[in-house]
């Protein structure tokens, strides 16, 4: 008769679990999303075996269509920046008072009598510039390298996501069962996240990038992503975007534009939130209500900020699942034995 496994302690257990998780925390949203996209690409990927002979190229042809729709509004919004400042710096450099300011700098000495040259200006502001690129350095690193975390895990799960799931169950030192409730409720908010807030928030940009060109408002289209980003936020989100610009439309003396389009934002936009979220959240099968995701959201970003909009509902998503799950053992156990 063999001996049995050795026992691993309880203690040692947690804390190997607790290492392995800080590892993957820093990635975490990446990887989330990169689940759930990866699952709703999934049934994409038949037709398109098919049409390529293999699944790993059909996942990457996904992959690259992926990448353009990721490309695309990044490429725009940069556009937009460059084109803007470019415009700001023409005028700032044919402005009388700047042009005035920058004949001084090099023309007049410092005080007491020193002289000012372009070292002294580096040495003055040196710190503080370099201390800002950094900043600006490391979050854009942060970004590309969490991108291709997604885009990673995503082709992974398009290309090989069942015996991806197939092995977390075989580690996980959970019940199959249990792990199966999990999964599907992890499934669940990811679906409902993207077909209920996704949707709406893709209504209501696309309203009001069509309220913003009809009232000649400078940068539609930049203004609609930006709507559609905010619309993550239940309720107020979009009114973050809309109502500065109508206070702006109201001060540069266009009241009519500025009343068009609080109209439009009350009625149309906010009848979207009110409408039609609830019934694509019940579409998607989300079984949380919206106050909840929306307590969720605020409480998510209040902790891990931005990454809170994604784990935020996740977390509370999970948490229910495993009150259910703990509920229905305890019935089951307090249940009388058949007869």
């Amino acid at each position: 008769m063999s001996a049995p496994p050795p026992r691993l302690p309880g203690w040692l257990l947690a804390a190997m679990l607790l290492a392995g998780a800080a590892v993957f925390a820093p990635f975490a949203t990446w990887l989330v999303l990169a689940v759930w996209v990866g699952q709703l690409g999934r049934t994409m990927v038949p037709p398109l075996v098919r049409l390529t002979g293999r699944r790993q190229r059909a996942a990457a042809v996904l992959i690259a269509a992926l990448i353009a729709l990721l490309v695309v509004p990044v490429a725009l919004i940069v556009t937009t920046l460059v084109s803007d400042a470019i415009v700001l710096g023409r005028r700032l450099l044919a402005s009388p008072e700047v042009r005035s300011v920058l004949e001084r700098l090099v023309t007049e000495g410092a005080s007491d009598g020193a002289e000012r040259n372009p070292v002294d200006l580096v040495v003055a502001h040196g710190d503080r510039a370099w201390g800002l690129v950094s900043v600006v350095m490391r979050i854009a690193a942060e970004v590309l390298l969490g991108l291709f975390v997604f885009l990673s895990a995503t082709y992974a799960v398009l290309a090989d996501g069942p015996r991806a799931y197939r092995w977390l169950e075989d580690h996980l030192p959970l019940d199959a069962r249990i792990t199966r409730r999990f999964a599907a409720a992890f499934t669940e908010t990811g679906r409902g996240l993207f077909i209920g807030v996704g949707g709406a928030g893709l209504a209501q940009a696309v309203v009001a990038t069509i309220a913003y060109l009809i009232l000649d408002v400078p940068e539609p289209l930049v203004l609609g992503l930006l709507t559609l980003i905010t619309s993550v936020v239940p309720s107020v989100g979009t009114a973050m975007v809309w109502v500065p610009i109508a206070g702006g439309l109201w001060l540069t003396g266009r009241p009519e534009a500025a009343l068009g389009l609080a109209v439009v934002g009350v009625a149309v936009i906010g009848s979207i939130d009110n409408l039609l979220r609830p019934i694509l959240a019940q579409r998607g099968h989300l079984g949380l209500p919206a106050l909840v995701i929306m307590i969720a959201m605020f409480g998510g970003i209040a902790l891990a900020g931005p990454a809170g909009l994604v784990l935020g509902p996740l977390v509370v998503r999970l948490a229910k699942e495993a009150m259910v799950i703990a509920r229905e053992a305890r019935e089951a156990e307090a249940a009388p034995p058949p007869a």
